[in-house]
């Protein structure tokens, strides 16, 4: 009998196990349903901005579509002025466009107000060559300054086309105020050691901002929050003295700033490491000419030797606002943008024309 009980608590346990294991499989389903949330304060007004360093925002909410597992996934709105969305077809553009997540894989979602200015203004029939005048002929002709803006949430799992949702409903603020916004490329800082000052950094400060503009990483396309440049780093002898206690040092140093806010605000800096006076050194991790790594809002550097004065190619991503990412890479490159494997925008790198 016992020798019985024995095995049927075997049974049990190998079958309850073997349901454990099968459950932890996630298999994917294509979605069927997926709604945004209606804005508790959709009757207020809503100010946009036709300041790019502008930094409020707005939230809206979605749910998530059912993946068939708990699925990390990309969320953005469409913007359009009407509660019709049209897509794009060959004969015609989309009547709505997308603006960015800061959260971006999120439901909780956070938008420029910024972002729905440029949207906006582009929906009204402005484009890049649009001046003040133009607006102001769209005052004088009775424009509308305030009006109704509507969203549909879209959702999908990078990499996997069957998975992108839009969401069934549509919402709206229905007093939105309208700001002129034409569009321009975003940038960051390059800060560390340069052949203009030596080994001696020069404080991220707006009193220096005439020096940064020389050190600049630029969107290659706007709004995509990449920038890349390229620069002549000094060799690492003519800036810094060899101490055998501390070989990291002995390196050309670097990292970013999002701001010319000073030294102490490290959400303003990207860079290889949370702690202060830490160097990362990469000298003997570039593969083909090219580095590439994760970053975070801290104040540790990147450390490269270098042989010789030596022109390099960076390009810092904030797609991801929580997970910044770098690629370093030897020489002088045209840099775009381009969907990675996993779906996500990055830099391309390619020989620049001669």
């Amino acid at each position: 009998m016992k020798k019985f009980i024995y095995l049927l608590t075997g049974v049990a346990v190998a079958s309850a196990m073997q349901s454990c294991v099968d459950t932890e499989k996630p298999v994917f389903q294509e979605p069927t349903s997926f709604t945004i949330n209606a804005p508790a304060l959709q009757n207020e007004y809503l100010a946009t901005t036709s300041d790019m360093d502008n930094k409020s925002t707005f939230t809206l909410y979605a749910s998530q579509p059912d993946y068939g597992f708990a699925a990390q996934a990309n969320y953005n709105v469409q913007v359009c002025l009407g509660t019709d969305f049209v897509d794009a077809t060959d004969t015609q553009d989309a009547n709505y466009v997308v603006i960015t997540n800061q959260n971006i894989t999120s439901g909780e979602m956070t938008f420029k107000t910024y972002d729905l200015a440029v949207a906006m203004t582009k929906l009204l029939g402005f484009d890049e060559g649009s001046t003040e005048d133009d607006y102001q002929k769209y005052l004088d002709e009775g424009g509308k300054t305030v009006m109704p803006v509507y969203f549909r949430a879209v959702c999908e799992i990078p990499g996997v086309p069957a998975s992108y949702i839009v969401s069934s409903n549509v919402v709206s603020y229905n007093q939105v105020q309208f700001s002129f916004a034409i569009p321009k490329a975003g940038f960051i800082y390059y800060v560390g050691d340069t052949v203009e000052v030596g080994s001696t950094w020069k404080e991220p400060s707006s009193g220096n901002a005439d020096f940064y503009q020389n050190w600049m990483l630029v969107e290659p396309e706007i709004g995509s929050k990449i920038y890349a440049a390229t620069f002549t780093l000094p060799g690492t002898a003519s800036i810094k003295t060899l101490d055998p206690a501390k070989p990291q040092d002995y390196t050309t140093q670097f990292r970013f700033f999002t701001e010319l806010s000073g030294w102490n605000d490290v959400t303003k800096m990207v860079g290889s490491n949370e702690a202060d006076f830490y160097v990362k050194v990469i000298t003997e991790d570039f593969e083909d000419g090219q580095y590439k790594g994760d970053a975070v809002y801290g104040k540790g550097n990147w450390g490269v030797f270098l042989d010789e004065d030596t022109e390099m190619t960076l390009a810092v991503s904030l797609v991801d606002v929580k997970k910044p990412k770098v690629w370093f890479r030897y020489g002088k490159w045209d840099v775009s943008v381009a969907p990675g494997a996993d779906g996500i925008n990055e830099p391309v790198f390619t020989a620049p024309a001669e």
